[in-house]
C-alpha cells in the first residue's frame, strides 16, 4: 500500500475521529440491563451537635451509571438549612460562563463519571451561591471542570440546583436534565455517564437542626432511559441542651387617637423576637392582659379549612395581618390573619406569603378567663421576628374590658424550643394612648375590674371529733397563680395528705402533684392552664391526724396568702366557727 503524505494522513484524521467519538457515544446510551439504583448514600454533618454552623457532605453511587442519571432531588430533613443571605451571590450569566466571584462559592464537589464507555474520569468542581429566580427562596450553581487528559478537550459543565419548601418545613434541592453528552471542542458530542457524586458545603453557609434525634435526608433520582431510584441517610443530632434560647416578646395596645375605656377596640400588636444563634422556637404562646377580651361574633366566622390550607379564606375571615423576618431570606414574610374554624374554638390562621411560604395555625384558649393564642409545630427554621398586629376600630377583634392603663397590666408569653428548653415571662405591656378609668370585665364601667381576693370557711364534724374544713377562695378578677393555706392549730394534717385533699380550680380538679400538704400548711404550687378564678379546698377528715380537737362554737383561724398574675400578693385572714 502506498504511504500516506503527512498533510493527507492529518485531515483524514479528523473525521475518523468524529466517527469514532460518535459511535462511542452512541454505545455510551446503551440501557444497563441491571436496575438503575443507589447506594453508599452518606448525608451528614461534620459536627452533628444542634445549631451547629458545620461543613455537611452528602455521597450518592449509581449501581447502573450507563443508564445516565438525569433528574436528582435531596431532600433535606426539616431544620437543615444554608444561609444564602451569608454570601455574595453570583449572577446567572456569570455561573454560566465559569466566572462567579471567589467570595459565592459555598463548597466543592468531585464526580466520578466515565466518558466514551470507556475513559473514568474525576471531575472537580465548585459549587456557588447563585441569584434566585423570581419566588425562590435560594438557587445553587454547580460547575465541573473536566479535567483533559485525552486531549479531548472537553469543556465546564454547569448546572443550575432549584431551592424549594416542602410542607413539613425541609427544604428539597433540585437537579433537573444532567446533560447525557459533552461536546469535544464544541463539535462532537461524548456520551457521559455519572458513576458517584461527592458534595461538600461550607459551615459558614449550612445550620444543623436545632432539634435532637435521626435526622434523616431522603434522595430520588431519575434516569435517561426513565427509571427511578430513592434511598435516605440519616445522622443524629445532639447536644441540644447547650444552645443558647432566650426568645423575648412586647405587646403594645393603641387606641388609634381615642380614648380606651371599656368597650372600646384598640389595635394590638404582638412581637416576639429572637437573636442569631438561637434555639429556633416549637411554640409559642401569648396571652393577653386580663384588662383585654376578643369580640367572639368575629371568631365566629370562621374560614372552613380546606379554603385557608387552599389559600383562598374570604376577606369576611380576615382578623389582622402578620409579618414573619428570617435571616436566610432577603425580604420579610407578610400575610393575613384568619379566624379558621375547628372543632372547638375557631383557630388563629397565619398565611405567610413570600419567598418561602408559610401557613401556621394557632390555637385559642381562655385560661383563667383571659385570651391565649398558641402556635404549636413552628418550623425549624429561624425567625428573627414574627409580628402579629389585630387592627382596631369598630370592627377591631380586640376590646377593652378593663383599666389597660393599669401600672400593674401584664401579659403573658410562654414559649418551647426545638430542643425542648422552656421559658415563660410574665411582661408589662406598652401603651400608646389615652385610657377612660372603669369597667367589671363586661364592658360595663362599674369600677375597677380587679377587686382585692376574698375567702370564706367553713369548719365541721365537731360532734364526731371527726373535723371537716372547707374553703372558698374567689381571685377578684386576676387569676390565681399559687396560693398558701395556714390552717387552725386544731387541724394538722397527716403524713400523705396531698392525695387526700379534694382542690378544684375553676370546676377541675388539682392533681395532687401540684399540692404540697405538711404540717399545718397547704400549697397549690400552680393551677391548670394559666390560673384560676375560683378555687375549692376540702380538708378531709381522713387528710387530718388523729385525734384532732376541735371543740363545737371555737372560732379558729386560716391565713391564707394569694399570688395573682401581674398582682401583688395578698394575705388574708379568715375566721369560722366549728359546726357540729
Amino acid at each position: 500500500m502506498d504511504e500516506i503524505p503527512t498533510g493527507r494522513r492529518s485531515s483524514l484524521r479528523r473525521p475518523l475521529l468524529s466517527l469514532a467519538l460518535a459511535f462511542l457515544g452512541l454505545m455510551a446510551i446503551a440501557p444497563s440491563a441491571n436496575a438503575f439504583g443507589l447506594e453508599g448514600l452518606i448525608a451528614a454533618p461534620a459536627d452533628t451537635n444542634a445549631g451547629a454552623h458545620s461543613d455537611f457532605h452528602t455521597h450518592i453511587e449509581i449501581t447502573t451509571p450507563e443508564d445516565q442519571l438525569r433528574n436528582l432531588t435531596v431532600s433535606l430533613p426539616p431544620g437543615l438549612s444554608g444561609n444564602p443571605q451569608s454570601v455574595p451571590k453570583c449572577p446567572v450569566a456569570q455561573l454560566n460562563a465559569d466566572d462567579c466571584p471567589a467570595g459565592s462559592q459555598i463548597g466543592t464537589t468531585t464526580v466520578q463519571l466515565t466518558a466514551l464507555s470507556l475513559v473514568p474520569l474525576t471531575v472537580e468542581g465548585s459549587v456557588y451561591n447563585v441569584e434566585p429566580g423570581p419566588g425562590e427562596p435560594a438557587r445553587l450553581g454547580i460547575v465541573l471542570r473536566p479535567p483533559d487528559p485525552t486531549g479531548l478537550l472537553l469543556p465546564p459543565i454547569v448546572q443550575q440546583v432549584r431551592v424549594e419548601l416542602r410542607p413539613d418545613f425541609g427544604l428539597d434541592t433540585i437537579l433537573t436534565d444532567l446533560p447525557q453528552n459533552a461536546a469535544v471542542l464544541n463539535l462532537v458530542p461524548v456520551g457521559i455517564a455519572i458513576d458517584s457524586i461527592d458534595l461538600d458545603l461550607d459551615g459558614s453557609f449550612m445550620t444543623n437542626p436545632t432539634s435532637c434525634g435521626t435526622k434523616t435526608t431522603k434522595f430520588w433520582a431519575g434516569s435517561w432511559v426513565g427509571t427511578v431510584a430513592t434511598g435516605s441517610a440519616s445522622f443524629e443530632s445532639t447536644d441540644c441542651e447547650n444552645q443558647p434560647y432566650d426568645p423575648q416578646a412586647s405587646l403594645e395596645i393603641d387606641g388609634n387617637g381615642a380614648p380606651m375605656g371599656p368597650g372600646s377596640r384598640p389595635t394590638v400588636t404582638s412581637v416576639i423576637t429572637q437573636a442569631a444563634g438561637e434555639a429556633n422556637n416549637e411554640s409559642a404562646t401569648v396571652v393577653l392582659p386580663a384588662a383585654l377580651g376578643v369580640e367572639g361574633t368575629l371568631l365566629a366566622q370562621a374560614c372552613p379549612l380546606a379554603e385557608f390550607e387552599a389559600g383562598t379564606c374570604a376577606e369576611t375571615y380576615r382578623l389582622g395581618s402578620a409579618t414573619a423576618v428570617s435571616p436566610l431570606l432577603d425580604s420579610p414574610l407578610s400575610g393575613a390573619v384568619y379566624s379558621v374554624a375547628s372543632e372547638g374554638l375557631p383557630q388563629v390562621g397565619v398565611d405567610l406569603k413570600g419567598t418561602l411560604p408559610l401557613k401556621i395555625l394557632g390555637t385559642s384558649t381562655l385560661p383563667g378567663g383571659r385570651v391565649a393564642t398558641t402556635f404549636e409545630g413552628l418550623p425549624d427554621l429561624p425567625l428573627s421576628r414574627f409580628e402579629l398586629v389585630f387592627p382596631g376600630g369598630p370592627n377591631g377583634l380586640v376590646r377593652v374590658v378593663g383599666d389597660v392603663c393599669s401600672p400593674d397590666s401584664t401579659f403573658g408569653a410562654e414559649f418551647k424550643s426545638q430542643a425542648g428548653q422552656e421559658v415563660s415571662r410574665t411582661l408589662p405591656t406598652s401603651v400608646n394612648g389615652t385610657c377612660q378609668p372603669g369597667g367589671d370585665g363586661n364592658g360595663n364601667g362599674n369600677g375597677d375590674r380587679v377587686k382585692p381576693p376574698k375567702a370564706k370557711a367553713r369548719v365541721s364534724g365537731a360532734a364526731r371529733h371527726r373535723p371537716r374544713a372547707a374553703l372558698r377562695i374567689r381571685s377578684g378578677g386576676a387569676a390565681v397563680r399559687t396560693v398558701r393555706v395556714g390552717l387552725p392549730r386544731a387541724l394538722k394534717l397527716r403524713r400523705g395528705a396531698a392525695r387526700r385533699l379534694i382542690v378544684k380550680a375553676d370546676g377541675r380538679r388539682v392533681a395532687p402533684k401540684k399540692i404540697v400538704a405538711k404540717g399545718r400548711a397547704i400549697k397549690v404550687k400552680r393551677f391548670p392552664g394559666k390560673g384560676a378564678r375560683n378555687l375549692n379546698i376540702v380538708v378531709r377528715p381522713a387528710a387530718l391526724a388523729r385525734p384532732a380537737a376541735a371543740r363545737r362554737g371555737a372560732k379558729v383561724l386560716f391565713r391564707i396568702r394569694v399570688v395573682r398574675e401581674g398582682r401583688k400578693p395578698v394575705a388574708l385572714r379568715v375566721r369560722a366557727r366549728v359546726g357540729r
